[in-house]
């Protein structure tokens, strides 16, 4: 039995791997929903549900609203209800979004 070698073009492999991971992790979300604490925490670093509230649903609200054919946002009807984010649509406004949003942006006092 000859042994053979493979060569793979540097990149490549890579690239293939993340084609994988990325198409794997999507089917995994679509369908799903998340609150705003998931959401928070998967794709916003933790920040504190005022912050995300306040930089990121309301500051895009017309963006992401569930209407919209991108729209991943079923806002909060007040007391007793929650938002409603649809995750696979989430994730890809944020990825595509990130450099729109202050990071650095801290809550305003309270007077």
């Amino acid at each position: 039995m000859n042994p053979f070698e493979i060569t793979i073009v540097p990149g490549v492999l890579e690239q293939m791997v993340d084609k994988y991971i990325n198409k794997k992790f999507e089917s995994m979300l679509d369908g799903r929903t998340w609150s705003l604490d998931q959401f928070r925490k998967e794709c916003c670093g933790g920040k504190s549900k005022e912050w995300v509230n306040l930089y990121i649903l309301s500051e895009f609200a017309e963006e992401i609203d569930y209407h919209l054919p991108n729209g991943w946002l079923i806002p909060s009807q007040g007391r007793g209800s929650q938002n409603i984010i649809f995750a696979s649509k989430a994730c890809k406004w944020m990825e595509s979004n990130r450099n729109r949003i202050d990071w650095q942006a801290k809550m305003p006092r309270s007077e």
